[in-house]
């Protein structure tokens, strides 16, 4: 009878042991999916990072261009207003 009893044990921790590992393989293979979908998330945020420093780049640019041409048209303005009608 012993001999059963031990043997029913090792069967129950075998069997629970083996529903652990499932499990673990389980949640190994869905924190792999959820690491794929953040992988790919951070690509995105990171292409989203780089057209919005192309953005800021030409924004800059474009404003660089503004002062300019102001200038002129004031420089333009003032000697304008220095001609004697």
């Amino acid at each position: 009878m012993a001999m059963d009893s031990n043997f029913e044990r090792l069967e129950q921790e075998v069997n629970r042991l083996v529903e652990v590992l499932n499990r673990l393989r389980q949640e190994n293979a869905d924190l792999k999916g959820q690491i794929g979908e953040l992988e790919q998330k951070n690509q995105q945020a990171q292409s989203e990072i780089e057209r919005l420093q192309q953005v800021e780049e030409a924004y800059r640019e474009a404003n660089q261009n503004r002062e300019e041409v102001k200038g002129r048209i004031e420089n333009l303005l003032q000697q304008i207003d220095g001609l004697e009608m």
